[in-house]
């Protein structure tokens, strides 16, 4: 592509979104300078490392952004999409850090500085990750284990009256505990502390996917199963072909509440007995103050959550291209 062709392609942007990137980037300088121009007094010689190195990467990165906005309208959109939320990001971060190293009032350990957070990922990268693939294999495990369950009881729920008036009592009975009251019962039944915390991040999941399936099962049109059943559709077909079709929001919906109960119970799960994962780092944490690794892992359950979820509705937008009264994320 010659540099004619380039120029060609160039797609200036409004007056109105420029000043929106520009502020963006403003807001990104103005933190930077702030946290470099002003010492660091708390605690007594501490000097930041990573903090500004975190700040100046941002710099580049929305710097960078910017630039290819102007040839990709796609990166235009998701960047000035952002702008409001990174100014208010550093007004929050630069307040912060002065409260914690550039003034000391408010204290460790309890107050780490977002240079002491951000740290924790340089100087124990491999434990981090460590405990991340942990907990993010014991929540697909239950997550998976809960699906499944969830699909065949609410499937028996929903199109038997046989199996709904047997099962039906039990997810009224078992389904709205809290998965942390199931815990001494879970150690004591399950052969291994794994399977336990497996077992109790699928029970969270298998109750709203149950509840959410029955129902958008018992509220399909009897016209189409009445069809399919004189067209010479087996049982099997018909649920496969016809129901689950027409029931895709309340399976989406039952998955979206189950990951979001999910992450909730995972903390509790991993304290039967693991040595590894996010919320056995935050117990062991929390024993020995170390308050900085217990923000951090917070930073990694947001983003865990964040990316989960932005898939799953990914996936949602995907199949049910027709909806679009679904949930949105």
């Amino acid at each position: 592509m010659t540099v004619k062709e380039v120029f060609n392609k160039v797609e200036f942007i409004g007056a109105k979104d420029a000043l929106k990137l520009a502020a963006a980037l403003a807001a990104i300088g103005a933190a930077l300078a702030f946290d470099v121009l002003l010492p660091s007094v708390y605690p007594e010689g501490y000097r930041e490392q990573y903090y500004p190195l975190f700040l100046r990467t941002l710099l580049v990165v929305f710097l960078a952004l910017s630039v290819l906005s102007v040839w990709f309208p796609r990166v235009r959109q998701k960047t000035i999409h952002f702008w409001g939320l990174v100014i208010a990001a550093m007004a929050l971060l630069t307040f912060y850090t002065y409260e914690t190293v550039k003034t000391g009032n408010l204290l460790l350990p309890v107050m780490p500085s977002p240079d002491k957070v951000i740290g924790v990922f340089f100087e124990e990268g491999a434990t981090v990750w460590k405990n991340f693939a942990a907990s993010f294999s014991l929540l697909l495990q239950g997550v998976g284990l809960g699906f499944v369950a969830g699909m065949v009881y609410g499937t028996l729920m929903g199109y038997s009256r046989f199996f709904n008036y047997w099962l039906q009592p039990f997810i009224k009975v078992i389904g709205p505990v809290p998965s942390t009251a199931w815990m001494a019962i879970a150690m004591v039944l399950a052969p291994s502390s794994h399977l336990a915390s497996v077992f109790l991040v699928a029970l969270t999941t298998w109750f709203p996917l149950s509840v959410n399936l029955s129902g958008g099962i018992r509220g399909v049109h009897k016209v189409y199963i009445e069809r399919a059943q004189i067209m010479g559709a087996s049982p099997f077909r018909i649920i496969t072909r016809v129901i689950y079709p027409a029931v895709l929001p309340n399976i989406f919906t039952g998955l979206f509440m189950g990951l979001c109960f999910s992450m909730t119970s995972l903390v509790g799960a991993e304290t039967l007995g693991v040595q590894a994962g996010l919320g056995w780092v935050i117990n062991y944490a929390q024993g020995w103050n170390e308050f900085d690794l217990i923000f951090s892992t917070i930073i990694i359950f947001v983003l865990m959550a964040f990316v989960l979820l932005t898939i799953l509705f990914k996936c949602q937008k995907h199949v049910m291209k027709w909806s679009k009264g679904a949930i949105q994320w």
